[in-house]
């Protein structure tokens, strides 16, 4: 099938040609690698929908997971400052969901004890946003836990590794038994 891309069943896969530029994701290739074909993917987005999730529900159950983990919650600072859906003057941002630990880049938030996490996303009520919080709220909670450690030891060693931690999460909390525990 991938012989138009000159490659051979013995070659790598190109990250380019798995679903996303971080190769993090196999979606363009599930396809081909679905265990059980004949089976429907499980969505929970109608489910959301009839519930009436927002954007700050959806990061509430997210901060509630990590949380049972026996993690602290998310500063206050999280949910003021945070931008959780596209704003609604019509400003041009950037959608794309990142985290952002703005202690690391602030002394005097450092100075005066600031633990300033945010998330900048346009949230919508899907399965894969909701998916997508956990994995940004992975990097907030990493961050929260190497606060208070000097600016040079609070990065992983690899990118890579943040992006671990996010994905790890994310399998976690795909399992349809997780999923119907939280509704």
């Amino acid at each position: 099938k991938y012989k138009a891309f000159g490659l051979s069943e013995s070659d790598p896969i190109p990250a380019h040609l798995l679903g996303n530029m971080w190769a993090q994701s196999w979606e363009n290739l599930y396809q081909d690698v679905a265990p059980y074909p004949s089976i429907d993917e499980i969505n929970v987005t109608p489910q959301m929908q009839a519930q009436n999730y927002d954007a700050v529900r959806m990061h509430k159950l997210a901060e509630e997971f990590y949380t049972s983990l026996g993690l602290n919650p998310l500063p206050k600072t999280f949910w003021n400052n945070s931008m959780l859906v596209r704003p609604a003057d019509g400003r041009d941002v950037v959608c794309h969901a990142s985290a952002w630990d703005l202690e690391a880049t602030s002394p005097l938030n450092a100075q005066m004890g600031i633990h300033d996490l945010r998330i900048k996303m346009c949230t919508k009520v899907n399965q894969e946003d909701l998916f997508v919080i956990h994995h940004e709220q992975g990097h907030l909670f990493y961050d929260s836990y190497y606060a208070e450690h000097p600016y040079l030891f609070r990065g992983g060693a690899n990118d890579g590794f943040h992006e671990a931690i996010g994905d790890t999460i994310r399998l976690s909390v795909t399992p349809p038994a997780h999923l119907k525990v939280i509704g």
